[in-house]
């Protein structure tokens, strides 16, 4: 059974997710405009993918899943610049605003995952 401390630095990102997403407009919308590419480039460069996944996927242990459809990007850059949990901030001097569009630009663009049903080898 996880420790309480550890469950509640899980929980508490998740809920101040959740509560932005309910009152804010779709994701995208808001957005400044931003470059996918280079947006992915600045994510793996700057150490995202270490808690978050290559594409945004996230585990457990390390971070929650943020693509695809992030969070509406108000929340989103909410949560770089002032963690909620023990992310470490992301400030502008540290992530230019430009370079926060451009990753969310990119976390935008990864694709859903197909639906099980249609993989055709967990047919067998």
């Amino acid at each position: 059974m996880p420790h309480r401390s550890s469950l509640r630095n899980f929980m508490i990102p998740m809920l101040v997710t959740a509560l932005l997403a309910a009152g804010a407009p779709a994701h995208g919308q808001g957005a400044p405009p931003g470059d996918a590419a280079n947006g992915k480039r600045v994510y793996m460069a700057d150490g995202c993918y270490q808690c978050h996944g290559t594409v945004g996927q996230g585990s457990r242990p390390t971070g929650p899943h943020i693509a695809p459809n992030p969070v509406p990007y108000e929340g989103f850059a909410a949560q770089l610049r002032h963690p909620a949990n023990t992310m470490p901030p992301y400030t502008s001097v540290v992530l230019p605003e430009q370079d926060l569009a451009d990753i969310y630009a990119y976390l935008v663009s990864i694709p859903p995952l197909p639906d099980q049903k249609a993989a055709a080898i967990l047919d067998h």
